[in-house]
């Protein structure tokens, strides 16, 4: 997602069920103003900082510049997923490892 209405629309679905008027509501936006964001009449950046005080999960970075995760879970997911293929080749060194010390002694 590389533009600002872009990651606004995405934000909508996920976090509003695709509900403009609901997200515009908790984000304390008018709903009308909104709309214009998402057409291209009003920058959608004028509004990120209310988005990101009614939806604390919403990534910083991601909003402003589309870099990194959308969603702080996304992100710690990731972290997670990086930590597991670390764990994941510890233990197949460690096996590996094992393996030739039993070759060693003989079992």
């Amino acid at each position: 997602m590389s533009t600002e209405t872009e990651r606004l629309d995405y934000l909508i679905k996920v976090l509003a069920y695709n509900n403009a008027k609901e997200f515009a509501l908790k984000a304390h936006i008018r709903p009308d103003s909104l709309s214009r964001a998402r057409r291209g009449t009003n920058h959608p950046s004028t509004y990120f900082e209310r988005i990101l005080e009614a939806f604390p999960q919403v990534q910083r970075e991601w909003l402003y510049t589309g870099d990194g995760a959308p969603l702080l879970e996304d992100r710690e997911k990731g972290e997670i997923l990086m930590k597991l293929e670390s764990l994941e080749r510890e233990i197949k060194r460690l096996s590996e490892l094992v393996e030739w010390m039993g070759n060693k002694i003989g079992l």
